[in-house]
């Protein structure tokens, strides 16, 4: 629908097949509500107003943010937008009196964690709480919390790119851009009739791998031992970074794609498996809508068939999966819901949700522009405080690529899987990438 354009403020339109999906979980019992959070510690002399305008020229851009709900949304809730006013506060700003920035820092964080999971009041609210605080002339917190509703992990990505793109652009006394392509668009282009044959092909998809996955239920090796839940991580940096997203190059897949390889294949050595099936998140933005801030990105399933094979092979076969499922990620989750009834149905098991890979691309390093010189920016300074989220899979894979760095962190559960076979995992992860970017190309697989 190339001549779609976005519905004027106060104008519904519908939900994102992903919002669909997000907003259906909400409403389940026994799902717990989270924000998305954001956070940065900068020391240095910072220009605050160049700071507030730069968040404030973000959120008046883009639509997402400018979201309402109707106060009690049902199972099929309308949304529509109602524009910032020229004197509407976007950024609150506080001024910290703390002893120490030690103190400081854990002010931040308790006043982070409440926002993170402070529900969005629908109706009036706005979908976000972003704030200045200042402890001094070179100590500050930019905190931001955005419901997950209308923001996703690109559009996380989006916010901490523009907002210091903008800062250094007002701070050399130019203007940052007045719009944005616009979420609603998006959304209403999204929901437009799906031609049959492809809607077909999409049920189709789902359905095959839905019932693959009733019989990858997670078996754990032999002798593991009931330990507390943890991480495991590994940082690469860049030099073999840019190594191994060469090589990955040359068998036309992505560094992402190579990395999740590298664990199916650890994961069939070590257990024994010939199967596995894995849950990942998938963002279904199109090419033209790459920078437009919103939620388009839910979970989907995939599953290797033939994980013990060689290298190459499991390679080519995660990249084919993640292909499929991008393809094919228009559903709504009462359709989901019923292909999974059916699924299981069929297969006579319930469908597996053991292993998650989580997957998330940054086009620029891993440090924040610093304004010349004069900053020093840390990004994600505050953990939250007296916050504990289950994780409710036997292992997570979080892969993080920067142009500089790869961060690969395995959280195991303690009682499917233990910190051993994690630890195992990721040693026998590391030991393929390192061969295969210092070796010889025949002799790295």
């Amino acid at each position: 629908m190339p001549g779609v354009t976005a519905p004027g403020a106060g104008v519904p339109f519908p939900l994102t097949y992903e919002q669909d999906r997000f907003h259906t979980k909400t409403r389940a019992d026994g799902w717990s509500h989270k924000n998305v959070q954001l956070a940065f510690e900068i020391l240095g002399d910072l220009d605050t107003d160049a700071l507030a305008d730069a968040v404030r020229a973000f959120v008046v851009r883009h639509d997402a943010l400018h979201l309402q709900l109707d106060p009690a949304p049902g199972p099929h809730p309308r949304q529509w937008t109602r524009r910032i006013d020229a004197d509407e506060e976007v950024v609150q700003r506080l001024n910290v009196k703390a002893a120490s920035p030690e103190q400081f820092s854990r002010y931040a964080s308790a006043l982070l964690s409440r926002d993170c999971v402070t529900p969005w009041s629908y109706g009036a609210q706005r979908p976000f709480k972003i704030r200045l605080l200042r402890r001094d002339e070179q100590h500050h917190a930019l905190l931001a919390t955005f419901q997950n509703l209308v923001f996703d992990g690109r559009a996380h990505h989006l916010f901490g790119h523009e907002v210091w793109r903008d800062y250094e652009a007002l701070r050399r006394g130019q203007s940052p851009p007045g719009t944005a392509r616009s979420f609603a668009e998006a959304a209403v282009r999204q929901r437009a009739a799906t031609p049959a044959r492809q809607r077909e092909r999409t049920l189709a998809s789902w359905r095959e791998r839905l019932t693959l996955l009733t019989r990858t239920a997670w078996t754990g090796p032999a002798g593991a031992c009931r330990t507390d839940p943890g991480t495991v991580g590994a940082e690469l940096p860049a030099a073999t970074v840019a190594a191994l997203r060469d090589l990955s190059a040359e068998f036309r897949c992505t560094v992402l794609q190579s990395t999740v390889g590298h664990f199916v294949a650890a994961l069939a050595a070590r257990t024994g498996r010939s199967e596995v099936g894995l849950w990942t998140s998938m963002d279904s933005r199109t090419s033209q809508d790459a920078d437009v801030v919103g939620m388009f990105a839910a979970s989907c399933p995939l599953v290797i068939r033939d994980a013990g094979a060689d290298a190459p092979s499991v390679r080519a076969q995660v990249r084919e999966q993640l292909l499929n499922a991008l393809r094919h990620q228009r559903l709504t989750a009462d359709e989901i819901a019923d292909l999974t009834r059916a699924a299981e149905e069929t297969g006579g098991a319930p469908v597996s949700r053991d292993i998650y890979v989580n997957l998330r691309r940054y086009e620029g390093n891993s440090s924040v522009p610093d304004d010349g010189g004069r900053l020093r920016i840390t990004a994600d300074a505050y953990p939250l405080h007296r916050i504990t989220f289950h994780d409710s899979f036997a292992l997570h894979l979080r892969c993080t690529e920067f142009r500089d760095r790869l961060d690969i962190d395995l959280l195991y559960d303690g009682h499917r899987a233990d910190r051993r076979l994690a630890r195992t995992l990721l040693d026998d992860m590391l030991t393929v990438i390192h061969s295969a970017v210092d070796g010889p190309h025949a002799g790295a697989e």
